[in-house]
């Protein structure tokens, strides 16, 4: 591909927006629009779109060649760590003007040479220019040297003090704020980008471009009953601005969440995390417990960190994995715990130096990691915390369901409050699901010390398995299936048996004989018990889910199958043909008769075997074309059956055909008749 190196990216992930996702009544009347397969190339823009509470997000996505911008909808979801600037190929169809991706290839070679070049990156400086656009109307209310403080102050809190404190002065930012600017149109939420391009124009006479790579644009709540909070690109990518294109991330601010101070801090540095590429911080819910089996996601809450300005308002630090991320971690100030345990002392994470987080393998082969950090409430940004967290070790969660986000744990589960998630000292916490135990010994200004321990023999345990299968495949009113139920222990071999409990899982008014309450299940291994249901004969016809939940330690796993219920079997005597029924033939010849059966059962019986017998006349020899023959309800068959007439033989002959019926006897008869003479 002239000298490009391609990786395929496999994975898909659906925009979940209104303006990419159609609903099957909108792709039935666009599919004449769509055109044969294509393929595109071009640079792409991923926009994250915040609501005002930030309690949800959106991300769109678009494929910039020259001067074409198209939305782009993944079919089968989107390749995981996409962000501006990458260069793509897209091979799908058109419909409408947007682009059906249905696979997507990333220019790696160009994603190294862009990551080399250091264009836009996530340390140095940053050069940001805030442009203040207002539409017709009456204008905002925020100051130029009111916003200038929310981000480059270095007396009060500020988007420059914040990133110069988080990442231990790899990174801060300067710059310049221009406006008002009275835009032509007011603009909506499906406008940003012909709003960003306007607002270049109106501070073209007062900006080279060149000089930043940071584009903030402060702005009136969009128009048409839309709204958002702020908008960023997830990273840098190339914009085209009055004075050439140039590497630059956007966001988009909304004035009306600006006006007090701190929350447009909060507002600022969440969106321009987005545009150093981090995703949200979000909590990971286990219920009772902090965390659940391995491989399991909990409930997902996409803003639950209370403690990082990539969560829900607040001005918290980015946290220890997005930090690690970004590069804004030493390597030394990281220790990986992997399998080996050991006690170790973690450094506030204001403080110059030392040892900011643990990284902690869950169980000794697991592919989940606990970020461990201590927050102190030093400094502007973390002294507006919630106290809790400063007793403790605040814990990140990161698998394969993190993508690039964080989650946060709570380690007081008790509590319904999410604002006192720190595993304070002198608590241990045994991972119930692996062979990890983690223990807090002291929290002290200096420093948090931490214990992390693995057990000798591995106890890894995993939600069970749960198979259901019906012993037939249909059933009828007044039925009595049977469902055998498999019940796999998957917990690794170092465990010990676990007690299960059961319960039935039936169509409503459907009955069955009692499951045991609960089944004991060594560790990996199987167990299996019967469920005998029994279906209400006035149950309509249809199909019916039944099958069981299985619970443990409060996590529930269910297993179930699928019945159609069809009308009663009715069976029915055959419908037995010969033809012709009467026939005149020369002694010594053969005589041919057509046979024709049909199985008049009603719908819901079962195939029928028929075997077919001729005794008489006795000394004629019978020769058939087929034997036997399995029919379905309703099915019919022909064939041929074949007598040889004596040569002695004369007068008339009656000929017999009889069809038996597999555990059931004769089934049905026919006769003919055969007159021999010369």
């Amino acid at each position: 591909m002239s000298g490009r190196t391609w990786s395929m990216v496999a994975a898909m992930w659906l925009a979940a927006c209104s303006t990419q996702v159609s609903s099957p009544q909108e792709e039935e009347e666009s599919a004449e629009e769509a055109v044969s397969r294509e393929e595109w190339g071009g640079e792409l823009e991923v926009l994250v779109v915040d609501s005002p509470s930030l309690g949800e997000s959106r991300l769109e996505y678009f494929l910039v060649e020259g001067h074409q911008r198209r939305p782009v909808v993944f079919s089968q979801g989107a390749p995981e760590g996409l962000r501006s600037g990458l260069k793509l190929k897209l091979r799908g169809r058109r419909v409408g003007d947007r682009l059906v991706a249905e696979e997507a290839e990333v220019d790696t070679h160009a994603a190294a040479l862009q990551a080399a070049a250091g264009t836009c990156g996530v340390t140095g400086v940053q050069r940001s220019l805030v442009i203040l656009a207002a539409f017709p109307g009456p204008r905002p209310t925020n100051t130029v040297e009111g916003t200038r403080e929310v981000f480059f102050s270095s007396t009060r809190r500020s988007l420059a003090g914040y990133w110069h404190e988080v990442s231990e002065g790899r990174t801060t930012t300067t710059g310049d704020v221009v406006g008002w600017y009275t835009l032509d149109r007011a603009y909506s939420c499906n406008d940003t980008h012909a709003m960003r391009e306007a607002a270049l124009r109106a501070a073209d006479a007062d900006v080279d471009f060149t000089r930043y790579d940071r584009v903030f644009i402060v702005h009136p709540m969009p128009q048409e009953g839309c709204s958002y909070s702020g908008l960023a690109t997830l990273s840098c990518a190339s914009l085209s601005t009055p004075d050439g294109t140039v590497q630059a991330s956007t966001a988009w601010l909304v004035a009306g969440y600006m006006s007090q101070h701190d929350m447009a801090v909060e507002l600022v540095t969440h969106e321009a995390g987005h545009n150093l590429s981090l995703n949200h911080a979000g909590s990971r819910d286990f219920g009772a417990e902090p965390l659940g089996y391995l491989g399991t996601q909990g409930v997902v809450t996409e803003y639950g960190d209370l403690f990082s300005t990539m969560g829900t308002w607040n001005l918290g630090h980015y946290a220890a994995p997005h930090k690690a991320r970004i590069g804004w971690l030493a390597p030394a100030a990281v220790a990986e715990v992997d399998g080996v345990g050991g006690t170790f002392t973690l450094a506030p994470v204001v403080s110059s130096g030392g040892l900011k987080a643990l990284k902690v393998r869950r169980g000794s082969s697991s592919g989940g990691w606990l970020w461990l950090e201590y927050r102190q409430a030093l400094g502007p940004y973390e002294e507006t915390l919630g106290h809790q967290v400063f007793g403790g070790a605040l814990v990140h969660y990161e698998d394969e369901a993190t993508r690039d986000g964080s989650h946060l744990l709570d380690f007081t589960p008790e509590t319904s409050s999410w604002s006192d998630p720190a595993l304070l000292p002198g608590r241990t916490w045994d991972d119930p699901y692996s062979n990890l135990s983690v223990t807090v010994q002291s929290a002290t200004p200096a420093g948090l010390m931490v214990q992390v321990r693995y057990a000798q023999k591995p106890c890894v345990r995993a939600p069970p398995g749960v198979r259901v299968t019906s012993f037939a495949d249909t059933a009828w009113p007044g039925g009595r299936p049977e469902f055998e139920i498999a019940l796999t222990n998957q917990d690794s071999a170092g465990c010990g048996p676990s007690t299960f409990q059961l319960g039935a899982i039936l169509p409503e008014g459907w009955g069955a004989d009692p499951l045991p309450a609960q089944l004991t299940v060594a560790a990996s291994s199987t167990a299996y018990v019967t469920l005998q249901t029994y279906v209400p004969y006035r149950m309509e016809p249809g199909l019916y889910t039944a099958g069981v939940a299985v619970t443990r330690d409060g996590y529930t796993v269910q297993g179930t199958s699928t019945m159609r219920i069809v009308e009663r079997c009715v069976p029915s005597a055959p419908t037995l043909t010969l033809s012709p029924s009467t026939v005149k033939a020369a002694p010594g010849s053969a005589v041919t008769w057509t046979v024709n059966v049909t199985n008049n059962d009603s719908a819901s019986c079962n195939w029928v075997w028929y075997d077919f017998v001729s005794t008489q006349p006795a000394a004629w020899e019978t020769t058939w074309s087929d034997w036997g023959v399995n029919l379905p309800p309703g099915g019919a068959f022909s064939f041929t059956m074949t007598k040889s007439i004596p040569v002695n033989a004369s007068g008339l002959h009656t000929v017999d055909l009889q069809i038996h019926q597999e555990d059931f006897g004769l089934a049905a008869s026919a006769r003919a008749t055969v007159e021999v003479s010369e």
